[in-house]
């Protein structure tokens, strides 16, 4: 598929995600903290209700770490228990940026839309965030064959979509 026929077949909208894999959350938070001025940074340790790793169910936890940056959110993510693409990055690749997440009105829709055109679901989650006193779908896809870097869905209910 052409690049500008894939563009207007998924209709992205702006990132709003950056998502960075680290062994060290809280040094991780410390660093992006001085060195950009981020924060703060609200941690909390995931462990989603439906969790799927290569489209089978599959239990995990993580670390995760979140702040605003400008119109974005800076995500770190630290790998804590199961199978998972962030372990699976580390493990491969170390420490480093992973993911540009995209939210998205219409969840069930731009899956689709992915999954017909050709990218396969690496990870997908379905949990409440008491946090947010809300609901989330995310699905991270596999388009590291340009750049290396996958491409994550999310539709989070306390987040506003234009």
């Amino acid at each position: 598929m052409v690049k500008e026929e894939l563009r207007t077949v998924l209709g992205l909208p702006p990132v709003t995600q950056i998502g960075v894999v680290v062994r060290d959350i809280d040094k991780a938070v410390k660093f992006y903290t001085s060195i950009f001025g981020i924060g703060p940074f609200y941690v909390y340790e995931f462990i989603p209700e439906k969790h799927w790793y290569h489209e089978k169910p599959s239990p995990l936890k993580l670390l995760m770490a979140k702040a605003p940056w400008g119109s974005m959110e800076l995500e770190l993510v630290q790998p804590l228990e199961g199978k998972t693409i962030h372990k699976e990055f580390l493990d491969t690749h170390g420490e480093g940026l992973q993911h540009l997440g995209f939210d998205v009105p219409d969840y069930e829709s731009l899956f689709e839309k992915f999954v017909k055109s050709g990218f396969k679901p690496l990870q997908r989650i379905e949990t409440y965030y008491g946090a947010y006193n809300g609901y989330a779908k995310a699905c991270y896809f596999d388009t590291r064959e340009v750049g290396g870097v996958v491409f994550e869905i999310m539709w989070r209910s306390w987040v506003k979509k234009d």
